[in-house]
């Protein structure tokens, strides 16, 4: 069984595999005229021998008639003969699959899902890479109880100054250290907490003690929840006087 398909410019017939109709989806290009068609369009099947008749009958025409242009493919096949048993073995046209409404809204709604989820799970890095969508993803986050939390990057973090002295004005009398932390970042930053160690005059430990951002706002009615890109903070912690007889410290940033 062989297969023909018809040039819809030019009406030439042509001979074409299975291998040819698959390469891209039966688009072929008329070597006569150089027309792009599919040749699922005007596709037929037909015996070895009807061809080799055919080419007999074109060889015999082709005698009598040397005039008469012809445009074969196949050695001795003309038009006319192409189309004989048309009728018997034309194919349609491959039909185009149409499109489920149904298939398209459970794409779409699975879409949704699994945007909802990445936003979920990357939320912080979201909120880092664009500060305009915070506002969005804490309602978001309300929604689903939960928060979108900031970075934590130490490196950016300095302390650009800091003191440990007494308060002879309180009493009982207590000491108090002060420092002021900055964020070289372009992102706003959690705050750190910050370990405090006490030593002696060998640079001994005496003892240390970790402060959380609760522990040095304690107190205050508007507490910040992060360091802004760039910014400073002044934090102060009130220590009771002990009998550890401390007379230098140490003062480390970190996130638990």
């Amino acid at each position: 069984m062989a297969l023909v398909t018809l040039c819809p410019e030019c009406r030439t017939s042509f001979r074409v595999t299975s291998i040819q109709l698959k390469a891209h989806d039966g688009d072929v290009r008329c070597g006569h005229c150089h027309q792009v068609f599919n040749s699922f369009a005007s596709l037929i099947a037909m015996e070895a021998s009807e061809i080799s008749n055919a080419s007999k009958g074109v060889d015999s025409e082709r005698r009598r008639s040397s005039h008469e242009a012809t445009s074969p493919v196949l050695p001795g096949w003309n038009q006319k003969e192409a189309q004989r048993p048309a009728s018997e073995y034309y194919f349609e046209a491959k039909p185009q699959p149409k499109s489920n409404p149904l298939w398209i809204i459970a794409n779409l709604v699975l879409l949704l899902v699994l945007t909802g989820q990445a936003v979920y799970f990357y939320r912080a890095e979201i909120s880092v890479t664009s500060p305009g969508m915070r506002l969005f993803l804490e309602r978001y986050c309300v929604m689903l109880h939960c928060t979108v939390p900031y970075p934590q990057d130490i490196t950016q973090l300095s302390i650009e100054s800091s003191d440990l002295r007494e308060n002879p004005a309180h009493q009982p009398k207590i000491t108090t250290m002060t420092a002021i932390l900055r964020n070289h970042a372009s992102f706003p930053l959690a705050l750190p907490a910050l370990k405090l160690s006490l030593t002696d005059n060998q640079d001994q430990l005496l003892a240390s003690r970790i402060f959380t951002a609760d522990d040095y706002f304690s107190g205050e009615t508007n507490l910040i929840q992060a360091i802004a890109p760039n910014h400073e903070i002044e934090i102060r912690i009130d220590l009771e006087r002990s009998e550890l007889n401390a007379t230098g410290y140490r003062l480390l940033l970190l996130y638990p």
